[in-house]
């Protein structure tokens, strides 16, 4: 992840998580599984106190929530607001 991700941002997973997983990139539709996803980041705290694996609460365009190691998101193009 080259850019620390905030509360606020608009996230969506990183094609090589995606590829890890053999599902196939593609266009933005709101949905929050698959290649499609598009979300924004409420929180982001570590997994346990004193833990380095780092998870962010991320809200789907699709009003869907769930945690995600921050490490497998990337700030969406042009950061627009969902």
């Amino acid at each position: 992840m080259a850019t620390p991700l905030q509360i606020g941002d608009t996230v969506r997973l990183t094609r090589a998580f995606l590829q890890s997983t053999a599902m196939v990139t593609g266009p933005a539709a709101p949905t929050s599984v698959g290649p499609f996803a598009r979300g924004t980041v409420t929180a982001i705290a570590p997994i346990s106190p004193g833990s380095s694996l780092v998870l962010a609460t991320v809200v789907w365009a699709d009003g869907e929530s769930s945690q995600v190691n921050v490490a497998n998101l990337e700030l969406q193009p042009g950061n627009p607001p969902l």
